[in-house]
């Protein structure tokens, strides 16, 4: 019989499960209120592709069957990638949610394809891209250094980068000249530049229509009349309750808000609220600071736009929070959030590109490592004892990689960093070791009782003790 074990009731593939089951909601809600809803195209005024609940469905069995099959394959062929089947339906979920679907009224050119069946063809690729190449190669490898699904998403998009990033069909230019170097009569949809003043009226010659009013055309059911004047009274429903196109993930910023909020209330010891907190703090911030930049708009026009457009609101509560991509300490969570919360407004206002949270978010995942150092508590030989989760019993234990959740860095009795130590000792890194104090260590084991991968961290510590006191 195997030896019972106490651990904290928390497991990697529980985790993941409660993920799993906070994403599968939001789809729920949406594929639910989307179900009825057929494409208009703005060119002919008819109905195209599937209904939008369907294309939606269609994208998450596509991307959660690939997901999970490939993470299958991997597993038989490679010795040393472990199977995780739970992890790779919520990889393919993430995918399948963060894809935009649907056709704003407001359209001139479609860069990639908004309606099913082509868009499962790009919900496939960045699955597999995404799975093989920045999930299960970059595991086997030590790391993962960059969300899997924004990295894929930006891959797969690389033949339309210049154009994602410099949107010109979007803006307006009265000065616009042909090839041939005539003037033209302008170009563009004339939406609002971020880079100007934004509200329920034209502001500044700042567009051929007021913001709000595109943000109507953009977002509204299909077939939908919009007002010829927008009001306070028709944005914030369309943006906090329900939008009709984007990601649909973010398509009720009221339903990711209590998925989100009830996930982080389950999980609060091993999910990363607080870069979800600072992202959305520095978000709000940054808006303000804009609006006083470009006076004459409409301050909480521009923060509703800004906190609940579908990438951003989904992204702080379900991408940004990645453990294996973010920060393990807790004021590296913070730098974290409000980089990239910074980041995606600077991204989305002077690039031109609404979807630049997922280039944001790439970015902050590559400094991850450098503030993994910031905010590390600091060694002590006084014994200090943690408040720790209610333990469980187990006879069997299963353990995997390390998901990086954080949960070891807070718990020691000393204030060492557990995984850092091991990350160390791994390498056989005698300087690190030693200025991580690993020689502290008195074998408490909280570290190992928290960690919910199973991992040994209070062997790998002692261990490290070890091998300071030989050199």
């Amino acid at each position: 019989m195997s030896k019972v074990k106490e651990y904290a009731g928390m497991t990697k593939d529980k985790l993941m499960l409660y993920t799993f089951i906070a994403l599968l909601a939001i789809a729920i809600i949406t594929i639910i209120s989307w179900w009825d809803l057929v494409a208009i195209d703005p060119m002919t005024g008819e109905a195209t592709g599937w209904p939008l609940g369907l294309a939606l469905l269609g994208s998450i069995l596509v991307a959660v069957g690939l997901a999970v099959g490939a993470d299958t394959l991997i597993s038989k062929v490679a010795v040393d990638s472990q199977l995780n089947t739970l992890s790779a339906a919520v990889f393919g979920l993430i995918v399948a949610l963060s894809y935009s679907l649907g056709l704003p009224t407001m359209r001139t050119l479609a860069i990639t394809p908004l309606i099913a069946p082509d868009a499962l063809v790009f919900v496939a690729l960045i699955t597999v891209v995404g799975l093989v190449i920045f999930k299960k190669l970059s595991s086997m490898k030590g790391r993962k250094f960059v969300n899997p699904a924004a990295a894929a998403k930006l891959v797969v998009m690389l033949p339309f980068l210049s154009t994602l990033l410099n949107p010109q069909d979007h803006l307006w230019d009265p000065n616009w000249v042909t090839a041939t170097g005539e003037m033209g009569m302008g170009t563009g949809l004339g939406v609002p530049s971020l880079a100007g003043p934004i509200g329920y009226e034209v502001i500044g010659g700042n567009g051929l229509d007021s913001f709000s009013n595109y943000l109507a055309g953009c977002f509204s059911s299909p077939g939908a009349v919009i007002p010829t004047v927008t009001t306070e009274n028709d944005m914030f429903p369309l943006l906090f309750m329900q939008k009709f196109h984007g990601w649909p993930g973010g398509a009720s910023s009221l339903v990711v808000i209590i998925v989100g909020l009830a996930l982080f209330l389950i999980a609060r010891r091993y999910i990363k609220w607080r870069i979800t907190g600072s992202y959305l703090a520095a978000v709000a911030l940054m808006s303000v600071l804009l609006h006083f930049a470009y006076p004459g708009g409409d301050l909480v026009l521009r923060l509703m736009f800004e906190l609940f457009m579908g990438s951003s609101i989904f992204l702080a509560f379900f991408m940004a929070t990645d453990p294996a991509t973010t920060p393990v300490t807790h004021m590296g969570q913070l730098v974290f959030g409000l980089g990239l919360g910074v980041l995606t407004v600077l991204i989305q206002t002077y690039m031109g590109f609404l979807g630049g949270s997922i280039l944001a978010l790439v970015a902050m995942n590559l400094l991850s490592p450098m503030l993994d150092k910031v905010g590390k508590l600091k060694p002590t030989a006084e014994k200090i004892e943690p408040k720790l989760p209610k333990g469980k019993q187990f006879t069997t234990v299963k353990t995997t990689e390390c998901m990086r959740c954080g949960a070891c860095m807070n718990v020691c009795c000393h204030k060492l960093s557990p995984i850092l130590i091991k990350e160390a000792f791994d390498k056989t890194n005698i300087e690190k070791l030693s200025k991580l104090q690993a020689d502290l260590c008195d074998g408490c084991g909280h570290c190992s009782f928290v960690c919910p991968a199973r991992i040994d961290l209070k062997g790998s510590v002692l261990r490290s003790k070890a091998l300071l006191r030989q050199k």
